[in-house]
């Protein structure tokens, strides 16, 4: 990179957040502190207002800004959304671009705005790849739901629950954010249910943003409770091999039921999940007859076979 493109750079990264230390600057252009130094002066020389804070580093005074563009502190989240989704499915370079991308979006919010991406971002977690599915439901609340988390404050909604087709009224203090089995999930304190429970975003309606504000740390990590709360806690590790022509036709189908990785073998393609209900996995295994085969798992064929003599005896009786 020659100096001209590092002083923008250099520039763009001071605009991308309050304070930026000496150390930052030099780990991410790989130059020394001197040369950090004659950057900051050079740019100094040039008409940029930089100022320097014992302890905090770097920053631009702040009304400074490179191009006449302005973002609302909604849209910043929403980009910082997108980014955190493509960190799991973007190619590195699409990754990295993207990265260089936000760079410049942040570089042009007000300090305030700046503030709330970054505390946005401790909130979002994505813990699985994004998996595109036709007519999936919208997320009407999400905006919503992050400024809640900023500001700590109880929401109330209706939530719609699959297994019994019917709405319950919640009201829950938010702890987080992430995204797996293709959908957003809301973690949060459930005041009904005295616990820490996952909400499917999408599942939400009528949702409330109540004046009553709540302490974090009275509650546990968000974080701590994702890979706990997402499935059962007996779930366990289910291998099956499938023919490879019945692998290519299962498509997205499979992350509804666990999936969590594959492996591409001379006898097929090898599919690995983590269920919980061995029936309900049982019955989905069923449809593929001898085209899968289950590989490590005792459970899971004690139940194939119980649903299989179920088949059995009913279609017995229906031809006596």
């Amino acid at each position: 990179m020659n100096r001209i493109d590092r002083l923008t750079a250099i520039m763009l990264k001071l605009q991308s957040k309050r304070h930026v230390t000496i150390d930052d600057i030099s780990d991410h252009f790989d130059i020394s502190e001197r040369t950090v130094f004659r950057d900051i002066k050079a740019l100094g020389e040039a008409g940029v207002p930089i100022g320097f804070e014992k302890d905090r580093g770097y920053f631009i005074v702040e009304g400074y800004y490179i191009p006449p563009v302005m973002f609302t502190k909604e849209e910043a989240g929403a980009i910082l959304l997108a980014g955190k989704l493509l960190e799991r499915q973007g190619d590195k370079s699409l990754v990295d671009q993207f990265e260089q991308a936000l760079t410049k979006v942040r570089a042009v919010l007000k300090n305030t705005q700046k503030d709330y991406v970054q505390e946005l971002e401790k909130y979002i977690e994505i813990v699985s790849p994004t998996i595109p599915v036709e007519q999936a439901f919208p997320d009407l609340f999400l905006n919503d739901i992050k400024n809640a988390l900023i500001n700590h404050q109880v929401l109330s909604f209706e939530y719609y629950a699959n297994y019994s087709d019917s709405y319950s009224s919640r009201e829950v203090e938010p702890l987080g954010i992430c995204h797996y089995a293709n959908h957003w999930h809301l973690i949060a304190y459930c005041r009904m249910r005295n616990g820490v429970r996952d909400f499917r975003t999408d599942r939400i309606s009528k949702l409330h943003v109540l004046d009553q504000h709540f302490d974090p740390s009275l509650r546990d990590d968000f974080k701590d409770h994702i890979f706990v709360r997402q499935m059962p806690q007996d779930v366990s590790e289910v291998k099956v091999m499938f023919d490879k022509k019945v692998a290519r036709i299962i498509g997205d189908q499979r992350y509804f039921y666990g999936f969590i990785d594959e492996k591409k073998t001379e006898e097929g393609v090898e599919m690995t999940f983590m269920v919980g209900e061995c029936e309900y996995f049982a019955r989905w295994l069923l449809m593929f007859t001898d085209s899968a085969r289950i590989l490590n798992s005792e459970k899971m064929e004690n139940s194939m076979r119980e649903l299989i003599d179920q088949l059995e005896k009913h279609y017995q009786a229906q031809l006596m």
